[in-house]
C-alpha cells in the first residue's frame, strides 16, 4: 500500500511541476502594438484543479485531485529599440496546493513558483487595418520551491525558454482574430523525484486560436482554443512514452475602466493523452497602465 501511494504521489508531483511547464500563453488582445513608453503592472489570482491521470488517452482511475491557487505579479513596458517597437515583461508568483480525493490525507503545501521574463518586438503594425505581427523570446528561471523528496513542488528545478510568433487581425467591425505558435526548450533536471534521476524533455510545441468580439470600445469577450504537442520526457536517457497531446479551451471577459483593465478567465482541458487532466481553470486579473 505504501509503495502504491508513493508511486501515486510521485505522479502527482510531476503534475505539480508540469502546470507551469506548458507554453506561455498570450492573452487576447496582447498582439496589438502599444504606444512606446507604456508601463503596466498586473496582479492575478489563479485557481487550477487537476484530476485523473491519463496514459495513452485512457484514465488510470487514480481518484486523485489536486488544486493549485496562486497570486502573481507582472511588470511590463513598451519601448523603442532603434526604430522598432519592442516590449518586455517579468513575472513571478506564490502558490498553494491542496490535495484531495485519494491523496486528501497529504498536507497542503505552499511556496514560490518559477519566474518568467520575455522580450518581444513587432515585425508589422498597421493600426488602421488592425494587423499586427509580433515575435518574442522568453525564459523561465527556476526560482520555485523544489525538493526531490517532496511529492508536490512549485518549481521544475531547470531552466526553460523558447520563441513565440503571433498574428492579430481585424476580421469585421467588432471582430478580431489572433493566431500564435511557439516552441519551448528545457534544460535537464538532475535531481528528479525521490530516486534523484535525470529528467529531460523534448521541445514542446503549441498553437492558440483566439476569436475576439468587441462588444463596445471598453468591453471584450473572447474564446481561445489551445493545442499542445511534443514534450516527451526521458528519465536517465530512457523514453517515458508520455508525449504531450493536449487540447483546452478558455473564455475571457475583459473590461477597461480608465487606466485599468479587468479580466475574467474561465477554461478547462478538452482532452489529454498523457498526464493529469485539467478540470477547471479560473483567473481574475487586474492590469494598471501608466
Amino acid at each position: 500500500m505504501i509503495k502504491v501511494l508513493t508511486r501515486l504521489l510521485c505522479l502527482v508531483g510531476i503534475s505539480a511541476m508540469s502546470v507551469a511547464s506548458y507554453a506561455i500563453d498570450i492573452p487576447p488582445g496582447q498582439g496589438i502594438a502599444p504606444p512606446p513608453g507604456k508601463n503596466s503592472i498586473r496582479f492575478e489570482v489563479n485557481s487550477v484543479r487537476v484530476g485523473e491521470k491519463y496514459r495513452d488517452s485512457e484514465s488510470l482511475n487514480t481518484g486523485s485531485e489536486l488544486e493549485f491557487n496562486s497570486l502573481g505579479i507582472q511588470y511590463s513596458r513598451s519601448l523603442m529599440i532603434k526604430d522598432r517597437l519592442a516590449g518586455f515583461y517579468v513575472n513571478s508568483s506564490v502558490a498553494s496546493a491542496v490535495p484531495g480525493g485519494s491523496i486528501a490525507a497529504q498536507g497542503d503545501a505552499s511556496g514560490i513558483t518559477d519566474s518568467a521574463a520575455a522580450l518581444v518586438t513587432w515585425l508589422h503594425a498597421d493600426k488602421a487595418k488592425g494587423r499586427y505581427v509580433v515575435f518574442g523570446g522568453f525564459v523561465v528561471v527556476p526560482t520555485g520551491d523544489y525538493d526531490s523528496d517532496r511529492a508536490i513542488n512549485f518549481g521544475g528545478n531547470r531552466f526553460a525558454g523558447g520563441f513565440q510568433l503571433g498574428y492579430h487581425t481585424r476580421l469585421a467591425k467588432k471582430w478580431d482574430g489572433m493566431v500564435t505558435t511557439d516552441v519551448m526548450f528545457t534544460t535537464k533536471n538532475d535531481d528528479y523525484r525521490i530516486t534523484h534521476q535525470t529528467y529531460e524533455q523534448d521541445p514542446l510545441y503549441s498553437m492558440q486560436f483566439t476569436l475576439m468580439h468587441n462588444i463596445d470600445p471598453s468591453l471584450m469577450l473572447s474564446a481561445t482554443y489551445y493545442i499542445y504537442r511534443g514534450g516527451a520526457g526521458h528519465l536517465d536517457g530512457v523514453a517515458m512514452d508520455n508525449d504531450v497531446s493536449r487540447n483546452r479551451y478558455e473564455m475571457v471577459l475583459s473590461k477597461r475602466v480608465k487606466s485599468a483593465k479587468y479580466y475574467l478567465f474561465v477554461g478547462k482541458d478538452n482532452d489529454t493523452a498523457n498526464g493529469f487532466i485539467e478540470d477547471r481553470r479560473v483567473s481574475l486579473r487586474y492590469q494598471y497602465y501608466f
